[in-house]
């Protein structure tokens, strides 16, 4: 009884020691770990670009309240020729901000309709590879 526990011991240890043990080394599903992923460097490059789109739009921002700030003391003194330059410059830099924002936003709403195709491409593997399996299950 003591040898028989022992190399059932014995033979658990040694299958748990190698990754292959109980797989079946044609199944798409077991296997599909072990196939080479593609890593997207555009997803790298996209998430560098946003957030130097981001820090240039903050600054963009900060500008345009800056120059509302100085147009709102401009007012409060009466300056009228200095409050209706700061008045234009707010205008034009505010305009230039929307630009930039709408073009971020375009953007961005290019870059998800592209990861939401790649997602479906994916499921649609997915599903392929569980059909099969289920009618290779089926004809066995």
């Amino acid at each position: 009884m003591k040898i028989f526990i022992f190399s059932l011991f014995l033979l658990l240890f040694s299958s748990l020691c190698f990754e292959t043990f109980g797989k079946n080394p044609t199944d798409p599903l077991q296997n599909r770990q072990h196939e080479k992923a593609n890593p997207n460097t555009n997803a790298s490059t996209f998430n560098t670009s946003t957030n130097r789109k981001v820090a240039d739009l903050k600054k963009k921002h900060s500008r345009i309240e800056k120059i509302f700030n100085d147009w709102q003391q401009a007012v409060a003194r009466q300056n009228q020729k200095a409050a209706a330059a700061l008045h234009q410059e707010y205008l034009r830099e505010q305009q230039d901000f929307l630009k930039q924002w709408n073009q971020w936003e375009k953007e961005a709403q290019e870059q998800l309709k592209k990861a939401e195709k790649a997602i479906g491409k994916e499921a649609g593997k997915i599903q392929k590879d569980m059909e099969e399996v289920s009618q290779d299950t089926k004809t066995k």
